[in-house]
């Protein structure tokens, strides 16, 4: 039997230089057992608040650019990639090229900001088909970052809800570290953790009709504030047709 105490210099602001709070197990024979201390804040949480301080950084970055108007810069080429669609045939980004295309690395199990973008990207491509363009001048294409859960058929289920037009919408999954990667090729980022989320940027590429990155594009979909709506990206796929 064992009861928990604090002494002098074991807890609080002890006297030991760089030392961490320690608590103590006092048995009923008076013998003190120290046990393990507790990690610094900084430690437990280091990881965390760099990624965090990372995604603000870039979310600045973002809102200037996005500020800039009508300039849309060459982010030099956009990588290429050969992935298979949900009905099991081979895609590569090369071979879309003559169209402007919209990528969005996504996941369907996302519990925020996934859904609402790919929403945002249907509204995209509506006025797309209104005009004749979707699929012949234009194509969305949405790579999963979680392929061993979104599976062909998950994929389409997704893409129906949102009512994708897959003549135009590719909707592509390959191997989940190669899409790691190929995610940070295209500068951004998606981290899976222990509870199998992800931690990802919330952007739509847009690359031109000779497979150059021209913009990496926040949506207003992300919950912040002065980013681009769905008008605005349609606006920026118009100026590359």
């Amino acid at each position: 039997m064992s009861q928990e105490h604090e002494g002098p210099g074991l807890s609080g602001s002890n006297d030991r230089t760089g030392g961490s709070p320690a608590s103590v197990n006092v048995n009923v024979s008076g013998s003190i057992q120290a046990t393990k201390p507790v990690k610094p804040w900084y430690v437990r949480y280091g990881f965390s608040l760099a990624l965090f301080a990372l995604l603000l950084v870039l979310i600045a970055w973002l809102l200037i650019r996005q500020q800039q108007g009508d300039k849309l810069p060459d982010l030099g080429a956009a990588p290429d990639f050969t992935y298979q669609d949900i009905d099991g045939n081979e895609v590569s980004m090369s071979s879309l090229n003559g169209k402007v295309r919209l990528v969005y690395f996504f996941y369907t199990n996302c519990p925020d900001v996934c859904p609402p973008t790919t929403f945002m990207l249907s509204q995209v491509q509506d006025k797309l088909k209104e005009e004749g363009a979707f699929g012949k001048s234009v194509d969305i294409v949405s790579v999963t970052i979680d392929p061993e859960r979104d599976t062909p058929e998950v994929l389409r289920k997704f893409g129906d809800k949102f009512h994708a037009d897959y003549a135009g919408w590719k909707f592509l999954r390959g191997d989940e570290a190669d899409t790691a990667d190929l995610a940070t090729k295209y500068g951004l980022a998606a981290i899976k953790g222990p509870d199998g989320f992800f931690s990802h940027a919330n952007l739509i590429v847009l690359v031109d009709k000779k497979g150059r990155m021209r913009e990496q594009i926040l949506p207003d979909s992300s919950g912040i504030e002065g980013t681009a709506s769905w008008e605005d990206v349609y606006g920026k796929v118009k100026k590359l047709m």
